[in-house]
């Protein structure tokens, strides 16, 4: 008996195992898959960002097909991005209407796209007073790497539901006022989980916030701090 997948939980596994296998073109295209399952299901910010993933690799590998596709999904030719010089191209592939700008955490909390993960039309415009910036999501990974996918796995695992579901649930926000990154988790229940983000977020803080158990009393609902000393995530009192 076979389980029909949906077109965003294939693609994430064809990047995955491209990725494992050593097959960037398998990974470009895969990269496109996931971005127009994703743009599909409303998660535009996260499709878009993916689609300038598979540029940057497409025109690195001179597949020129798969480079087109995933331009035009972002609202430009093959031929303007070519034309635009290797400056501009890099800028638009760095993207940046992927995410949002708030004046505080708080705010950035309240909104209906911390919510649903979707970035309104009439979005926040940066200006001076927009110190935190919201990432939703495969976004996420632009900021802390493959680290977020891992993350996303494991939780998805624990909640019985896909990688791809899963990091739907997740919202990084950093604040560069104070340089302050929480990675908040939104689990069933209307519950939020936050991980403050140590300054040096190395590789045991990584695993152990893969290994966290985020159902667990004391974890779910709380606010979680590194401790460097006992290589743990401890709650703190917000």
């Amino acid at each position: 008996m076979t389980v029909d997948l949906p077109p965003a939980d294939l693609a994430a596994a064809a990047l995955a195992g491209a990725s494992a296998t050593g097959d960037r073109r398998g990974e470009a295209q895969a990269l496109c898959d996931l971005a127009a399952a994703l743009m599909e299901v409303g998660r535009a910010s996260e499709g878009r960002y993916l689609f300038r993933r598979a540029v940057g690799l497409a025109e690195e590998l001179g597949e020129r097909e798969i480079e087109d596709v995933a331009l035009t999904s972002l609202g430009y030719s093959l031929a303007q991005f070519e034309g635009l010089g290797e400056r501009w191209r890099a800028v638009l592939l760095e993207g940046g209407d992927e995410t949002e700008h708030f004046p505080s955490l708080a705010a950035a909390r309240s909104g209906e796209s911390y919510r649903t993960g979707r970035r309104p039309d009439d979005a926040f415009r940066i200006s001076q007073s927009a110190a935190v910036v919201l990432a939703s999501g495969f976004v996420a990974v632009k900021f802390l790497g493959p680290f977020v996918e891992a993350f996303a796995t494991k939780l998805g695992e624990g909640l019985g539901e896909s990688a791809v579901a899963a990091a739907g649930r997740l919202r990084l926000l950093w604040d560069h006022g104070d340089g302050r990154r929480d990675l908040d988790v939104l689990t069933p229940g209307s519950q939020r989980t936050t991980l403050v983000l140590p300054e040096n977020f190395d590789d045991a803080a990584r695993l152990a916030a893969i290994d966290l158990d985020l159902g667990a009393e004391g974890v779910q609902g709380a606010e979680l701090h590194w401790d460097n000393a006992t290589g743990t995530w401890v709650p703190r009192s917000t």
